[in-house]
């Protein structure tokens, strides 16, 4: 017989011979949506509260089921490792917290796509001096601030929903780069006046004339990045 330690209150216990099944569900009123409580029935009580590592749930429909299929195979998991505790025959006659016992090591996995924000704004060619638009990235990607041709499918996405963003011959390097250009003269504007141009935006907002949002499909080194860099999924 093992003593199993309630979740919400440190001084109730439930013997484990009691206890017929344990399930999971979100975990109510929980910090994360990620959080899912472990309980046990027929007492409906709830015996452990973890964290799946799922991160937030998605705003596309299509990866909030790939997420909750995640949350699902990890909650499945947990189930599998608190069974195997209460069932121990070397816990028998103690009484545990399951807290301390039940530590799974998920793998952290990366999406396979990001939901990304872009600004559209003005400023004056470099060449002709005239307003023209341009279009920037926001947000990181594993930490880093996002730019145009860090990740392989976004320079394409911009140019097909951005004409002005199109490719243009790169100076010292091989082949062609992505760039925003000017919509009377056609000359490339340079990345660093963009850049600074965005910085210069959270002290006028009101600048900006467009906010949309593209979904960029991650390649499997950019995928290899996020599982490298250790951080959860955003989605």
């Amino acid at each position: 017989m093992v003593w199993i330690q309630v979740w919400a209150d440190t001084n109730e216990f439930l013997r484990s011979e009691k206890i017929q099944s344990v399930s999971y569900r979100l975990q109510k009123n929980g910090q994360n949506d990620d959080w899912i409580e472990i309980v046990a029935h027929p007492m409906d009580k709830v015996i452990l509260g973890i964290c799946t590592n799922a991160g937030k749930i998605p705003s596309i429909e299509q990866d909030q089921k790939a997420w909750q299929k995640l949350v699902n195979t990890r909650a499945h998991l947990v189930i599998e490792e608190v069974i195997r505790v209460i069932s121990d025959s070397d816990q028998r006659a103690k009484v545990v917290s399951l807290k301390d016992l039940v530590i799974p090591d998920f793998e952290y996995e990366a999406p396979g796509k990001l939901d990304i924000e872009i600004w559209v704004w003005n400023i004056p060619c470099q060449n002709c001096h005239k307003e023209t638009p341009v279009v920037y990235p926001v947000g990181a990607f594993f930490g880093y601030m996002l730019e145009f041709n860090f990740l392989s499918n976004l320079p394409r996405l911009l140019a097909e929903k951005y004409p002005f963003f199109k490719k243009w011959s790169a100076k010292g390097k091989d082949g062609e780069e992505y760039r925003n250009t000017c919509t009377h003269c056609g000359e490339p504007q340079p990345d660093w006046r963009v850049m600074e141009s965005y910085l210069d935006l959270s002290n006028n907002p009101e600048i900006v004339k467009e906010k949309s949002r593209l979904t960029v499909t991650l390649t499997e080194e950019e995928k290899a990045e996020y599982k490298k860099a250790g951080i959860n999924s955003s989605w």
